[in-house]
């Protein structure tokens, strides 16, 4: 994933691009509780938040197949 971001992104090998990096992949996140079956502490998000948080019937009508 380094290599690929040094090589593409406009700020490859910069410090800010490695704390990019760890953000994606939950490097400053925390665990968020309570603790459940099957997701843990992992943050998820349900189906019905998404739907409050992003604009999924634009997104669907856009991107969907005929």
């Amino acid at each position: 994933m380094i290599e690929l971001n040094n090589k593409y992104a406009l700020d490859g090998r910069d410090p800010n691009s490695y704390s990019g990096i760890f953000w994606v992949l939950g490097r400053y996140d925390r665990p968020w509780g309570p603790e459940r079956d099957v997701f843990g502490k992992v943050r998820y998000m349900s189906s019905r938040n998404t739907r409050r948080k992003l604009r999924v019937a634009g997104y669907i009508e856009r991107y969907a197949g005929d």
